[in-house]
C-alpha cells in the first residue's frame, strides 16, 4: 500500500523483489504521479482512497490476506494495526513494532530500556500545558505532531508567540493525536 512520491522508490523496489520471487503483486495507491503506479511495475493497480474499508474491500475482492505497509508512508502505517486486527497478515515490520515507533510513550520507554538518552519531552492536548512546559524547559523547543511522517508541521519555536502558532499548525495536521514538545 503506497501513497507518496518519497516512498515511490521503496514501493517499486518491493514490487520488483516480489515479482522476482514470482509473487502476485497488487498496488493500492491514490497518487498517479508515482512510478509505482506504472502498469509495468505491478500486476494489478488500484487508484483508490487509502481507508480501512476500501483496503479491506480490495483485499477481499482479490482474495489476499497479507500486505506490505512499511513502504507507503503515514496512512498505511496508520492502517497497520486495524488491518492486523481484521486478520490481515502484515509482511515486514510487525504491527506492534510500527506502533512502538509511532507511539511516543512506548518509543521513549524503549529508549530508556536500551539506555539511549533523550531530551525532556511531553505530549499535550491543550495549549496551556504545552506553553507551561516550554517555559519550564526553556526555548527553543521542537514541536511535532503525532502520527505524521516527513516532518510535516514540525517546527522549532524560539518564543512563546511562535510556539502558539506552531501548536495551532500541528493540531491542524494531527487533529486526533497529541502534540509532542
Amino acid at each position: 500500500i503506497g501513497i507518496s512520491v518519497e516512498f515511490d522508490s521503496c514501493a517499486v523496489s518491493a514490487l520488483r523483489t516480489m515479482k522476482k520471487a514470482k509473487k502476485r503483486c497488487i498496488l493500492i495507491n491514490y497518487n498517479p504521479e508515482t512510478v509505482s503506479t506504472d502498469f509495468d511495475e505491478c500486476g494489478q493497480l488500484y487508484f483508490e482512497e487509502l481507508s480501512l474499508e476500501r483496503v479491506l474491500d480490495i483485499l477481499e475482492q482479490e482474495q489476499i490476506n497479507q500486505v506490505v505497509v512499511s513502504v507507503g508512508g503515514q496512512i498505511p502505517q496508520n492502517l497497520c494495526l486495524p488491518l492486523s486486527k481484521a486478520g490481515i497478515k502484515i509482511m515486514g515490520t510487525s504491527p506492534d513494532m510500527i506502533d512502538c515507533a509511532e507511539d511516543r510513550t512506548r518509543f521513549s520507554a524503549l529508549l530508556d530500556r536500551i539506555e539511549v538518552s533523550q531530551p525532556k519531552w511531553q505530549q499535550f492536548n491543550d495549549n496551556h500545558s504545552a506553553l507551561a512546559f516550554a517555559q519550564h524547559v526553556g526555548y527553543p523547543v521542537l514541536v511535532r505532531p503525532s502520527h505524521v511522517l516527513s516532518g510535516a508541521a514540525m517546527n522549532v519555536a524560539t518564543t512563546c508567540k511562535k510556539l502558539k502558532h506552531f501548536l495551532h499548525v500541528a493540531q491542524d495536521i494531527s487533529k486526533n493525536s497529541p502534540v509532542v514538545i
